[in-house]
């Protein structure tokens, strides 16, 4: 039996729906990367879990119950973002780092085979 579609509507602040946007596109590419997806979903579960707690009145409310979900989803997926974001830096700065050892063991060796001639 086919279901009738309805239309679900919520108030929000207007910046929600480019991050949404954002989020969704993102979300694709993150989630191809099991340990990220499992990190999005239990940001996802939390950050459920608290706005109930906060407002157990929240979940009877349809449109609340839209938006914190979300909300929430959006916040999850922002913050795999920035933390894959943090990772490349890492993972850069340790290139360089690494690269920059390199470079500091060649200077001894060629110092120390100064001194030894």
């Amino acid at each position: 039996m086919a279901l009738a579609d309805r239309t679900f509507s919520f108030r929000a602040p207007a910046q929600l729906a480019e991050r949404l946007r954002i989020a969704e596109q993102a979300y694709g590419d993150l989630a191809r990367d099991p340990a990220t997806a499992a990190r999005i979903t239990r940001e996802l579960e939390t950050e459920l879990l608290r706005r109930l707690r906060r407002d157990p009145e929240h979940a009877a409310v349809q449109g609340q119950v839209l938006r914190a979900v979300t909300e929430a989803f959006v916040g999850a997926v922002e913050r795999a973002m920035e933390e894959d974001g943090l990772i490349d830096e890492l993972m850069a700065f340790d290139r360089l780092d690494t690269h920059g050892e390199e470079e500091r063991h060649a200077l001894l060796r060629a110092s120390s085979l100064s001194r030894d001639v």
